[in-house]
């Protein structure tokens, strides 16, 4: 047990070194703008539009697959990110974890520490990390002739988002690592096994309901 303990320290004094270097670098002083202005094509206000995006063309197409595709696997995935992040984890941002050590947040879509709500506070996995590849793998799913273009470009995007979040101080190398472990994961699980019940749930949904809303129409 002792042994697993000092082996977890290890990996979180490589963790603060890794994060220090990148943090304190001249790169990341001279990105800081770039990385708040890009960070925003991970937060949930950017998806909330892609959200409204899709509905609207859905409305307009009566083609709803690519909504209830990405609407279902946002659900799904969300409630399992929940659950490690803010239940089994709770891992501390850098800035509250490292704040003798200078490092401030940069991230304007996160409050200040004292105005916080507990669940803003934790950091692994990285949600922007996770998402912008997870919502990667859908669309590549879905636009299936061009998958491996689709996805290659999400991943490069993803590592830019990656290092955008070392240099905003908001997560640690293990958080955006394990970004991209829990994006492959919550895919595998999603387009692998349970997408089809969040479909026929969706599409059932809208059967049900569509009469109703027809009438008071």
């Amino acid at each position: 047990m002792s042994s697993l303990s000092e082996y977890l320290e290890k990996i979180e004094e490589w963790d603060h070194k890794a994060f220090l270097i990148i943090y304190k670098s001249d790169f990341s002083r001279r990105s800081k703008k770039f990385a708040i202005f890009f960070s925003f094509f991970g937060s949930l206000y950017f998806w909330g539009l892609v959200w409204l995006i899709w509905f609207i063309y859905g409305y307009v197409t009566k083609d709803y697959y690519l909504l209830v595709l990405f609407t279902g696997g946002f659900e799904q995935s969300i409630i399992i990110h929940s659950i490690i992040r803010y239940k089994l984890i709770r891992r501390n941002r850098p800035f509250i974890k490292l704040q003798k050590e200078g490092v401030k947040k940069h991230d304007d879509f996160i409050r200040i520490p004292y105005l916080m709500k507990e669940s803003e506070k934790q950091s692994f996995p990285s949600g922007h990390v996770t998402f912008l590849l997870f919502f990667g793998f859908i669309f590549a799913y879905y636009f299936s002739d061009y998958f491996w273009v689709i996805l290659s470009i999400f991943i490069g995007l993803d590592i830019i988002m990656a290092i955008s979040r070392l240099i905003l101080g908001v997560h640690f190398p293990i958080d955006v690592i394990f970004g991209f472990v829990f994006a492959i994961l919550y895919a595998l699980l999603y387009l692998g096994v349970t997408y089809i019940y969040w479909v026929n749930f969706y599409y059932w949904l809208g059967a049900t309901f569509s009469p109703i809303i027809h009438f008071w129409l």
